[in-house]
């Protein structure tokens, strides 16, 4: 079990292509079979969040975030909730969302950005894949963070002597690099001044296509970024980066 469904970690999967502009009309009717299948009979599940002139953004109830401009196509998993009056009392918040595993819902969110990308580029062969992302998104209180993370915020903070009390760090670096890729991570890890003093680690991880793909090799090429990104994930958990600093010290 990876450390990101124990701590209900949130996915994100997007997808980069060249990029082509196409009206925000053109956009929605492309995605027509998605909407439909969240039809209601009284009211629909989904909202359109944003519509403007090359992009649209829109959400399921169920929590899934779709969002298209002329490069990128991602969908995000995200908790909704729903304001319910009651009889003679004070409303009630109902979560509409599911909990699962982050490894389940990856898979989800995976299906659903390739399913997007079919409607909206199909076998197009003047549109290519340049890049894809898989984002881990997790709010924990400093006393559940991995060993590995931990270790790596404390060796960060070492100039300020264990008293650094807020932080915002941000490293982006490449973790492999072969002829046909480049696959680095964008690490954001922040502790904002706030009273819950909870941590956001937010982890991006991206390859990079040195020769563009073609719409035919999507599926398989995201599901080999959804496995790297989990095994690096996994990786800054345990913390062997950091055993050269073995002087760092995890309480």
């Amino acid at each position: 079990m990876s450390w990101c469904d124990k701590l209900a970690s949130r996915p994100t999967v997007g997808l980069t292509f060249n990029k082509h502009f196409r009206p925000s009309s053109e956009l929605l009717s492309a995605v027509v079979p998605v909407l439909d299948e969240l039809a209601g009979p009284i009211s629909d599940k989904f909202t359109l969040s944003k519509q403007d002139t090359f992009s649209i953004d829109f959400i399921t109830e169920s929590g899934f975030r779709y969002g298209i401009d002329p490069a990128r196509i991602s969908v995000e998993f995200q908790h909704r909730v729903k304001v319910t009056n009651t009889s003679g009392g004070i409303p009630i918040m109902e979560l509409l969302s599911k909990q699962e595993p982050y490894t389940h819902m990856l898979a989800e969110v995976s299906k659903r950005t390739v399913d997007a990308a079919e409607l909206l580029i199909g076998s197009n062969p003047n549109r290519a894949l340049e890049k894809i992302g898989v984002v881990s998104t997790t709010i924990v209180s400093e006393a559940d963070l991995p060993p590995g993370i931990r270790r790596g915020i404390q060796y960060l903070s070492r100039p300020w002597h264990d008293e650094v009390e807020h932080y915002q760090f941000q490293v982006v670096a490449f973790t492999n690099r072969t002829d046909e890729w480049d696959d680095r991570c964008v690490h954001n890890i922040a502790k904002p001044e706030s009273e819950d003093g909870f941590v956001t680690l937010q982890f991006d991880y991206q390859r990079i296509f040195k020769n563009k793909k073609a719409m035919s090799s999507v599926k398989p090429a995201v599901a080999s970024v959804q496995d790297a990104a989990l095994a690096y994930f996994e990786k800054l958990a345990q913390g062997d980066m950091f055993d050269a600093n073995d002087d760092v010290a995890i309480d």
